[in-house]
């Protein structure tokens, strides 16, 4: 997979421009998204921020490093025996987070025949890129968006074949499933030059998997969604700062990858293995 690259489009905004802008999180989005279903949960009163870390949160994480290293080994090292490995070392022990112990135990297995019956129907993938955040002004939101992209692949082997973005959620409900659709499809048309082929997006716990296939009228729509929670986003996380004084660490890890790629980075993006 070496010597693999994805290329962001080049083009940068003007100083004065990204100097004025906003930076959009696409981790603070889903907070931001997901926190009204949330009610019963610490910080649910201020979205996007909670003072420690939930069960999901912990899913999520554990989760997203099983993903890493499956697609980190050759499509001919991948196996059910490797994932089980990972999962053996990659789930946290922290059970005294979760409702009880057969809650741990049941939310575990779940979690892991979900993730194996995913990775194995895209076994032979390559990817270009995974678990890796960008970072990219956009002029049609006056925004900077940061961008986490867990597995980006091609669907042929030429530099114009389309690429597709998959995303791994815990909480895969519709409204944090169209917030990432709009934020992949704006960013993927603007920093990738095109849009993704397709869009995947797994819940590992429900066991669903759904598929988009954006059409340009869509990158429009997703802009004035991404305006439209950008400005809501600042007041969301003006009560959050009043009340809590710091954030769950799970909220922007995705493996806590430090590779951020700057607004002006015009050049290759290559790809990126994050072990932990």
């Amino acid at each position: 997979m070496t010597g693999r690259r994805m290329t962001m489009k080049g083009g940068a905004a003007s100083v004065a421009a990204k100097a004025a802008a906003v930076v959009i999180e696409d981790y603070k989005l889903e907070e931001l998204l997901r926190r009204p279903f949330r009610n019963n949960e610490p910080g649910a009163d201020y979205p996007g921020l909670c003072t420690d870390i939930t069960w999901r949160q912990i899913v999520q994480y554990s989760a997203s490093h099983i993903v890493n290293d499956y697609f980190s080994l050759t499509p001919e090292q991948r196996s059910a025996e490797a994932i089980d490995k990972s999962a053996h070392r990659r789930w946290s022990n922290r059970a005294y987070k979760f409702e009880s112990a057969d809650h741990y135990h049941y939310i575990r297995n779940v979690t892991v025949s979900n993730v194996t019956r995913f990775l194995s129907e895209d076994r032979d993938i390559v990817p270009l890129v995974l678990f890796e955040s960008f970072r990219r002004h956009i002029p049609s939101v006056n925004s900077d968006i940061s961008f986490i992209t867990q597995v980006l692949y091609r669907t042929g082997s030429g530099k114009e074949s389309p690429y597709v973005i998959q995303k791994y959620l815990v909480d895969d409900d519709p409204g944090v499933i169209a917030g990432f659709r709009h934020i992949a499809v704006l960013f993927g048309s603007e920093a990738f030059g095109s849009l993704p082929g397709r869009i995947e997006v797994f819940g590992v716990l429900s066991g669903n998997r759904y598929v988009f296939r954006p059409q340009p009228e869509e990158i429009a729509k997703a802009a004035d969604y991404i305006r439209l929670l950008r400005d809501y986003m600042p007041r969301a996380e003006t009560g959050a700062r009043a009340g809590r004084s710091h954030t769950s660490i799970c909220g922007k890890c995705a493996l806590r990858n430090k590779g951020v790629r700057s607004p002006e980075h015009a050049g290759p993006a290559p790809l990126r293995r994050v072990v932990h």
